[in-house]
């Protein structure tokens, strides 16, 4: 699955009863009790640079307080890279989103507000500032002259139960979240499965499960399929039991599938490029090519390799089993 943490982070904060729950729960509560969250709808776009996706995703709110209209920016930052340089990021997104709202709103006189929102939950603690002005050699001297603001930042890397808050959906999402780079997951998971009994449809169980623990497997090394069966077989209730089976099953066919896949494609291409390296060093010490064009001819097959490698991880089926 690529970017399986763009996916989980979707899949669930667009949900709009999620993100309800997400702000009113994180936000300042001066600023909760002045939105109307009746308001609140999903913007499409994305702001978030294409080479940066693998470590960031974003999604755009809006929503009224007395009538007008403002926009949350959230974005999700999940790799363990801590970077100082957030709030210029932020202000170029949010700088690209007035653009477009402008582009959207030709006869509007002036722009909607933004609250910026990092959402963290990588292995390392986010101590860096969140303010724009600490990003400046003089903040002193050019104050007046730049933009003055901070991001609000929620990182979920170190919660504990007691931080974790929401509808049932956004704390398995959030405590999941905060526990996916712990080398403990698979230990966890028994705690973490209890919550899916307070969900009160049976469809939306099954579907949440089975989102959970597709991402659970693809975004953690050390979690495997016999860790679903063996841990959460115990926590789950009876008539889910088969379900997560099938889950656990399908999860490994998947596994098997692409490590068959990408083991094939990999010595295939491997046995042949080294068979051209080989050719190509022939060819150099008999004088019919140049040093410089063999090493071309190599630095393409790798390319070539790097290319066949991504195309198969892509081929990987990753459907969700139910409907």
């Amino acid at each position: 699955m690529k970017n399986p943490h763009d996916k989980f982070f979707k899949e669930t904060l667009t949900r709009r009863e999620n993100a309800v729950s997400f702000f009113r729960e994180y936000l300042p509560p001066e600023t909760v009790s002045r939105l109307d969250w009746r308001t609140l709808k999903i913007a499409r776009g994305s702001f978030v640079d294409p080479g940066l996706r693998e470590r960031f995703s974003d999604i755009v709110y809006e929503i009224r307080a007395k009538g007008r209209l403002l926009l949350i920016y959230l974005l999700m930052e999940h790799q363990s890279t801590v970077d100082p340089w957030m709030p210029l990021r932020f202000l170029r997104y949010m700088t690209e989103l007035w653009e477009l709202w402008r582009k959207q709103n030709p006869k509007a006189d002036k722009l909607p507000g933004i609250i910026p929102v990092l959402f963290c939950h990588g292995e390392d603690e986010w101590d860096v500032s969140v303010h724009f002005r600490d990003i400046l050699e003089e903040p002193g001297l050019t104050g007046e002259f730049v933009p003055r603001f901070r991001y609000l930042l929620r990182d979920f890397s170190s919660s504990g139960d007691d931080e974790i808050r929401g509808t049932v959906m956004l704390r398995l999402f959030l405590t999941v979240m905060g526990k996916i780079f712990s080398p403990g997951l698979a230990e966890e998971l028994e705690r973490i499965m209890p919550l899916f009994a307070e969900l009160s449809e049976k469809k939306t169980v099954m579907q949440y499960l089975d989102t959970v623990l597709r991402y659970i497997y693809h975004a953690c090394d050390t979690v495997t399929p016999e860790d679903v069966e063996t841990k959460l077989l115990q926590a789950i209730d009876e008539d889910r039991k088969g379900v997560l089976m099938t889950i656990a099953e399908q999860l490994r066919a998947e596994g098997e599938i692409k490590g068959r896949t990408e083991g094939e494609i990999k010595g295939e291409i491997k046995g042949e490029i080294k068979g051209k390296i080989e050719l190509y060093q022939e060819l150099v010490g008999s004088g019919l090519i140049s040093r410089g064009m063999a090493e071309q001819k190599v630095a393409d097959l790798m390319r070539k390799l790097e290319e066949v490698t991504k195309a198969a991880d892509k081929k990987v089926p990753s459907k969700p089993l139910i409907h």
